[in-house]
């Protein structure tokens, strides 16, 4: 099976897996729900299987990396100067001040699991 071919199949699948556990969903067995997802995830990865051209090289690899890190980075931005925001304006609305005591000690935690990653990985590959 040839990549185009995969690509159409899993489109497929993915409509097919969705209606289901819409209507699964609508009717209120979750259960169904469950075994369509459950399905669809094999069937998916049945056909990956069977896939034989080369689905990822170097330069995919690459543009995921700098993908991930702006978007990571982006989510950062936002959610820091979310939480400094909210907390700058504790005196007029103190309902958000823990809302940005979590964004901010959100953004702490996400800079020091960056920061630990990219050490590791450094020392681990360079």
């Amino acid at each position: 099976m040839d990549k185009k071919i995969y690509q159409y199949s899993r489109m497929f699948i993915i409509l097919v897996v969705a209606a289901l556990v819409a209507a699964a969903v609508t009717v209120g067995n979750l259960l169904l729900a469950f075994i369509t997802l459950l399905l669809g995830f094999l069937v998916s990865y049945f056909i990956k299987k069977n896939v034989y051209e080369v689905t990822a090289d170097e330069r995919t690899a690459l543009v995921a990396n700098k993908a991930s890190r702006m978007a990571m980075l982006s989510f950062l931005t936002i959610i820091t100067v979310m939480g400094i925001g909210l907390l700058t304006l504790k005196n007029s609305f103190p309902q958000f001040t823990q809302v940005g005591f979590t964004l901010a000690d959100a953004s702490c935690l996400l800079l020091l699991l960056y920061s630990g990653f990219y050490i590791y990985y450094n020392k681990k590959h360079g």
